[in-house]
């Protein structure tokens, strides 16, 4: 039986002004799991309106950075404390295997909450020495009100990397979750409440992202949009931008290119090989979909890859043994069937893994390897987010690497290599913001996360994640009491 799950703004728990509400749908069961309000503007209008009295008129703004501090700390240890229920929610929202969800997504997110709360009280202006009779500095300070869309293949951990931040450095929030996957963002905005968070500091909107977040993007009374998602989308946030001049986060989408030399250690290539290509069900920006092998150990990969392929189980993700879970909705689950049907028309597809019972309902995927592909073919440079691999061959290191960035995106790359000279040349040459050598899809708070060209602008995660967050003032002090010159004529 399905409940109904209302949205946070200011200090209650409400539904939208229309009454309209918006079924949760659990991937793995087609089965509705909740209902939650399709938020209008009126809603929108409310929760920005309360976030902007918090940011400039409330009891936040005069919080000490270690009493900020206190509360990221309080709200992680409640993360810490509820984390079964909120994997649970992730699983049943968006289809991820509960594992995964327990035992990675959510203590990153306790870790992250962590790593801003002890940075509350560490920022820092900077004065510039320009003589004794000037006294010049520049105040770090908090952009205002944040509006965060979040994306749907990450729910809880997407909504910390936003918040936290944000609310570290001073800022009041408005989040979006996505429609598929939205109650560990209200979950945790509920905790946010429970820790102590004063009234209109955290608020949570739900809704669909053309109406709901088409609102927020484009209302005139925040300053900062961080947004997560497909790049198409981007480009629409941006010209909402664009129109209020509002500060921009964008973290986009992504073709990675994972690049294996004739030195790589094969054993450890290949099961990284299959964690970027399958993990999530390959509904990962970083994903590594795109498998460049040198000419002369492609056979032996190839071989190897397939076989620990065939042993991975597709299924109910709260099974413990289950490695990929459904895809999230039945509109990704067409897009991603239309790429691999488009595929089995040029090449011949290797259909992997496995399923211990009939799987009659769900949207199931089996990962799906087309070797030998053209780098320049649909499947090869459009993500799919699925888990749809192409193979590439290549030659020598100059190949490689033309192929890795002859695309629009420019998220990650992956070398595989026991040559230290390559690797960094390779790193130094790959048009990407990551870059992975001998691993890939290693995460770590501390870790800058930016993308390059369609991939996005500005980063996430890392002290570098604080600077899209605050504004700088430069403030003049003159000590000298002279009267100027040009206005005396002297």
């Amino acid at each position: 039986m399905s409940s109904d799950v209302l949205m946070l703004i200011h200090d209650g728990l409400v539904p939208s002004v229309s009454g309209e509400w918006l079924d949760v749908v659990n991937p793995a069961t087609e089965q509705v799991e909740a209902r939650v309000p399709h938020a209008g503007a009126d809603d929108v209008n409310r929760a920005v309106a309360s976030a902007r009295e918090a940011a400039d008129r409330g009891p936040w703004r005069r919080l000490t950075p270690a009493e900020r501090g206190r509360l990221l700390f309080r709200l992680a240890e409640l993360v810490e404390k509820h984390s079964e229920s909120l994997a649970l929610l992730d699983t049943q929202d968006m289809g991820k295997p509960y594992a995964h969800s327990r035992q990675h997504d959510v203590p990153g997110v306790v870790d992250l909450l962590r790593f801003y709360a002890g940075f509350c009280d560490k920022g820092r202006g900077s004065e510039i020495p320009l003589g004794p009779d000037k006294h010049v500095y520049v105040r770090r300070e908090p952009v205002g009100v944040v509006a965060g869309i979040l994306p749907w293949n990450f729910p809880l951990s997407a909504a910390a990397q936003k918040l936290a931040p944000a609310v570290a450095c001073g800022n009041t929030v408005v989040l979006k979750p996505a429609e598929q996957s939205p109650r560990s963002t209200l979950r945790l905005a509920e905790l946010c409440m429970e820790a102590g968070f004063p009234a209109g500091v955290v608020n949570v909107l739900t809704g669909l992202g053309e109406t709901t977040g088409s609102l927020l993007v484009a209302h005139p009374a925040i300053d900062k949009i961080s947004f997560t998602g497909s790049t198409a989308v981007g480009r629409l946030v941006m010209k909402a931008a664009a129109e209020h001049i509002h500060k921009v986060t964008l973290e986009l989408g992504g073709k990675t290119a994972n690049i294996v030399f004739p030195d790589a250690p094969v054993e450890s290539a290949v099961s990284y090989a299959l964690l970027t290509s399958c993990y999530n069900s390959g509904q990962v920006c970083t994903s590594g979909s795109r498998l460049l092998l040198h000419r002369s150990l492609h056979d032996e990969f190839m071989e190897k890859l397939v076989r620990s392929m065939n042993e991975l189980k597709v299924g109910d993700p709260m099974q413990p043994d289950t490695r990929l879970g459904p895809l999230v909705s039945h509109e990704q689950w067409q897009r991603v069937q239309s790429y691999v049907e488009w595929g089995k028309q040029r090449y011949t597809p290797t259909i992997c893994g496995y399923r211990s019972e009939p799987l009659d309902r769900g949207f199931f995927v089996n990962p799906t390897v087309f070797d030998h592909v053209d780098a320049g073919c649909r499947i090869a440079q459009e993500e799919i987010f699925g888990p749809v691999l192409s193979v590439i061959d290549f030659t020598d290191e100059q190949e490689a690497l033309r192929i890795a960035n002859e695309t629009r995106y420019g998220l990650a790359t992956s070398i595989w290599t026991a040559d230290l000279r390559r690797a960094h040349r390779m790193a130094a040459a790959a048009d990407s913001g990551i870059v992975w050598i001998n691993c890939n899809n290693y995460w770590n708070t501390a870790i800058p996360y930016e993308g390059h060209r369609a991939s996005g602008i500005g980063a996430d995660m890392g002290l570098e994640a604080v600077e899209s967050y605050t504004r700088l003032k430069s403030v003049i002090v003159n000590l000298d009491d002279t009267p100027n010159a040009w206005a005396t004529n002297n």
